[in-house]
């Protein structure tokens, strides 16, 4: 039965876990977890993965979450310490503490906590602590050090050790081994112990070896194989790894897969070892682990392990291609040449050239880089020539032998070393001052050093036997040498600027055994029959990014890989198809130095310089696992997205208001490579999003309506994960509801009611109105009417007055006429009286006239002709003598004559008449009335006497 037992486990442990063996060259990646990233205690006693991928650890602060983009903490009721965690296969989270059990379930979002404890008096788990949770048949054991619990139909059952208390319970399959003290590891049938043959004390992990022995582990004495009959006899006694395992404290294990298992300790880190004995992998503190005291640990879906640490977590990723060589104390610097010769591994870095020893077996040959005398400075090159290895130096070219170099040639910047095509005793090398040949004479010798090009030589490039490529600053020579080799001419130059795009760098590289040229502006090949270079169009339209390429280096027949900016690619061109695997190296990018990327193929590994060390590629453990189904952790409004209680539910739909939203969304697929997530919302988007690293999206002012929003998780391989979606519904405004609505309609019907009862009134006033408006404009008219009518009786006096008044001047022009023609009258009969003769005919004596005369001149002078003319003038001229006396009093009686006849524009010689003065009297008179006036010299008189 029991043998039965164990052939069932292995079936399905080993259909569970991934075919891996985890090699023995470099360390995995470790990621590390800091207590200031979640945010809790630094111990993490018990580490689990749940059903949907979630981590989970027991933690001293409480239980802690983590999906692969949030963390989360989850006390118990108690506030105090957790100790143990396990999954059931519903996928409840159980967890244990101090003085405290109980279980997690999932709800929704969030878990809900149900403490199993209440269930105990308290009395009974006073000072006990849960160290162990196991699952047998439909029941639940929770192990303290004094007792276990057994929980099983919402009951629990205390068992204890018949008066010994407990170390720790183990389960492989359905069965439980629990160690009792001082009895020792013994078998629980659920009802009682049963001794095994052997006494194994201080049992930390029992493990499934093969279908009939488990590997027991024990904190002091190493490793056990226990059989079915529970015979134990020690495993691998005086090997190195139960010696490591003895001194380091071993505290728990687990099995990786059916070759591998993994070992926690307490003072040393992670031991990784095979079925053979052979130890695999140390991981401790120096290489990766945060802290070198292993409290849990545990294999997660992707065959990785989740250590929980005595300060800390980290994942292992020993299930991964990449493993690593870090440089972790600065001693090596970084690396820009790679060569495995005769049994050793060479570095060429910027500080000088290492080496160590290369493993040659499966167990661990920790690398020691040492390094060699005399080589400080930048290693340029390393190169394998007739066995012999050549180091291209900043201060020269040198042999290296073993742990020791020897100069060859003092020029300067090995850059670039081949080997002659046909003629293997002899290689080409470009370095900072030209071209140097070198020849193997037992020992590789520089041979000469040609005279042109006087410039640095970049790279030098085979184009046939005699015919060479050589790059430099800012051109690209075709040169050709005279046989045998001893001097070169320079068939073509080409230009970067004239005869390119204006590059800025090229390598030439064999495609398929075509030469290529990579350049900053693409791929080039040359036209012999042109000669000229032309863009390889086919190549260029595929490769993408990495058509600019700094570097093509040749793997297997047919695969390259390709270098640019940091990255790389892995092309393959068969069958007329160009596949680019890019993804696959994703984790390298800007862990190397650009520009100077290096790649060595060793067997079935890819070695490449780093920054500070060198990555193992295993091209045997390459793999496209699809990611794991995203989560949606939750919908939240934007403006409280940073407080947990305003979670939206998406069961409930959302009202308008809270139309901002942000949908939460993790991926538990952990990388040292971020997973990227691509989003839709069908109802909104028609297209999936670009790829981001940002785990969640907002969404504003979204519209009324239902919609789905649809996630996956793109990993750093390309894989595509399956679609999660969250369907949730955007409630109308409440202005568009049914509530609303009914009350807009019954509004409107009120309103139609009440507008035709106004319409009835109005159409009511406005009959009134417009009768009103007809009497009023009936008044209107009549009132116009007699305005009209008024206004024709004005214009009619109007004309009559102006009749009047021109009849008026007239007779003011009439009598200044008769008063002209009398005062003429006089002057010509007073001339005439002077004439008279009497009847002697003398004249007459001055007596004689002196009467007349002075009739004359009391007629002359006769007022009653002017105050009449004055009167009359004043009536058609409407007061004008009292206007000129009130604006300008200083005129005398003569200056009022004088404007009056000018205003009726009389001539001067009527005004001297009327005057009884000259013409040349008018004019003075004129003259000083303009000056009384104070008018310029350009203002007419008697136009100012007409404005008046």
């Amino acid at each position: 039965m029991v043998r039965l037992i164990f052939f069932c486990f292995a079936l399905v442990f080993s259909a569970c876990t991934y075919a891996q063996s985890v090699p023995s060259t470099g360390s995995p990646f470790v990621q590390n977890y800091t207590k200031s990233q979640y945010k809790a205690g630094n111990q993490n006693w018990s580490i689990a993965q749940g059903k949907d991928g979630v981590m989970y650890a027991a933690n001293n602060n409480g239980l802690i979450a983590f999906n692969g983009a949030y963390w989360d903490i989850y006390p118990l009721s108690n506030k105090n310490f957790t100790r143990s965690v396990a999954i059931a296969a519903n996928g409840d989270i159980f967890v244990g503490g101090k003085e405290e059990f109980g279980y997690f379930e999932k709800k929704g979002n969030s878990l809900k906590y149900h403490n199993l404890s209440r269930l105990v008096k308290p009395e009974i788990l006073e000072n006990d602590e849960i160290w162990k949770i196991l699952f047998l048949d439909n029941a639940v054991i929770f192990q303290s050090f004094s007792k276990f619990y057994v929980y099983k139909d919402n009951k629990v059952d205390v068992r204890y050790g018949d008066g010994e208390p407990f170390l720790f319970a183990h389960q492989v399959d359905k069965t439980i081994w629990m160690e009792r003290i001082p009895s020792g590891l013994e078998r629980w049938n659920g009802r009682e112990f049963a001794k095994l043959q052997a006494n194994l004390r201080n049992v930390l992990t029992v493990l499934p070896f093969d279908r009939e022995q488990l590997l027991v582990g024990t904190a002091k004495e190493g490793l056990y194989l226990l059989d079915a009959n529970g015979n134990a006899s020690p495993w691998k006694p005086e090997s190195v790894v139960n010696k490591l395992l003895k001194e380091a404290q071993l505290n728990n294990g687990l099995k990786i897969d059916d070759n591998t298992f993994a070992f926690g300790t307490i003072k040393n880190g992670v031991f990784i070892i095979d079925r053979a004995g052979q130890l695999l992998q140390h991981i401790h503190k120096r290489n990766g682990l945060q802290n070198n005291t292993v409290l849990s640990m545990t294999l997660d879906r992707q065959g990785n392990i989740w250590a929980g640490l005595d300060n800390g977590i980290d994942r292992i990723e020993v299930n991964s291609p990449f493993y690593y060589y870090r440089d972790i104390f600065g001693e090596i610097g970084t690396v820009y040449a790679i060569k495995v010769f005769k049994g050793r591994i060479y570095l060429g870095t910027n500080q000088g050239l290492f080496y160590s020893n290369w493993p040659d077996g499966a167990a661990m040959q920790p690398l020691r880089f040492e390094f060699i005398p005399g080589s400080q400075g930048q290693v340029w090159t390393l190169d394998v020539f007739n066995d012999q290895l050549i180091c291209g130096h900043n201060d020269g070219t040198f042999s290296v032998n073993g742990s020791s170099i020897t100069r060859i040639s003092n020029w300067t910047g090995g850059w670039s070393n081949i080997q002659l095509p046909n003629n293997p005793q002899l290689f080409l090398q470009g370095n900072y001052t030209g071209l140097a040949l070198f020849e193997d004479k037992g020992s590789w010798l520089l041979k000469q050093k040609y005279n042109d090009p006087k410039t640095a030589v970049i790279s030098v490039y085979p184009r046939n036997e005699n015919q060479f490529w050589v790059v430099l600053n800012n051109a690209i020579q075709l040169v050709e040498f005279t046989v045998p080799y001893q001097s070169v001419n320079v068939l073509k130059t080409f230009s970067f600027n004239s005869d390119f795009p204006h590059i800025q760098r090229i390598t030439p590289a064999t495609v398929q055994q075509n030469i290529v040229f990579t350049t900053d502006k693409g791929i080039f090949v040359f036209d012999s029959v042109l000669s000229r270079f032309k863009p390889y169009e086919e190549l260029n339209s595929t490769l993408g990014a990495f058509a600019k390429a700094k570097k093509i280096m040749p793997l297997k027949r047919n695969r390259y890989m390709f270098a640019h900016e940091g990255r790389f690619a892995e092309v393959t061109l068969q069958n007329n198809r160009i596949v680019v695997d890019s993804s696959s190296f994703n984790s390298l990018q800007d862990i190397v130095m650009k520009n100077y990327e290096v790649v060595q193929a060793v067997g079935g590994k890819l070695l490449f310089g780093l920054d500070n060390g060198i990555a193992f590629y295993d091209l045997e453990r390459k793999h496209a696992q699809k990611p794991a189904q995203p989560l949606i952790t939750g919908l939240q409004e934007i403006l409280n997205a940073s407080d947990t209680l305003h979670y939206l539910d998406p069961e409930v739909a959302i009202s308008y208001n809270q139309n901002n939203i942000r949908i939460q969304f993790a991926s538990p697929w952990y990388s040292n490579t971020p997973v990227k997530y691509q989003s839709l919302l069908e109802g909104l988007q028609a297209e999936w999003s670009l790829p981001t690293e940002i785990p969640y999206i907002d969404f504003t002012n979204l519209p009324t309506g239902k919609y789905t929003f649809h996630v996956r998780v793109m990993s750093a391989n390309g894989t595509v994960s399956e679609v999660t979606t969250l369907t949730f519904q955007i409630l109308p405004p409440w202005y568009l509801q049914w509530p609303a609505l009914l009350l807009y309609v019954l509004l409107t019907v009120a309103a139609f009611v009440l507008a035709r009862k106004l319409i009835i009134e109005k159409i009511k006033r406005d009959k009134l109105e417009i009768r009103s408006k007809l009497q009023l404009r009936q008044q209107e008219l009549l009132r116009k009417e007699a305005e009209q009518n008024e206004k024709k009786l004005m214009e009619l006096k109007n004309e009559q007055l102006t009749v009047e008044l021109e009849a008026k001047n007239r007779e003011l022009a009439n009598a200044a006429t008769n008063i002209v023609y009398k005062n003429e009258l006089l002057n010509n009969l007073h001339e005439e009286l002077l004439h008279v003769k009497d009847r002697d005919g003398k004249k007459l004596s001055p007596d004689q006239l002196q009467k007349v005369n002075k009739l004359i001149d009391n007629a002359r002078s006769d007022e009653r002709d002017w105050d009449l003319f004055e009167k009359s003038f004043n009536e058609s001229h409407e007061n004008f003598f009292k206007k000129l006396k009130t604006d300008y009093p200083g005129l005398s009686p003569n200056d009022l004559k004088l404007c009056a006849y000018l205003r009726l524009n009389m001539s001067s010689k009527d005004m001297a008449s009327l005057m009884n003065i000259t013409t040349r009297g008018i004019e003075i008179r004129r003259y000083r009335l303009r000056k009384k006036f104070n008018l310029p010299t350009e203002k007419n008189l008697s136009e100012f006497l007409l404005e008046l």
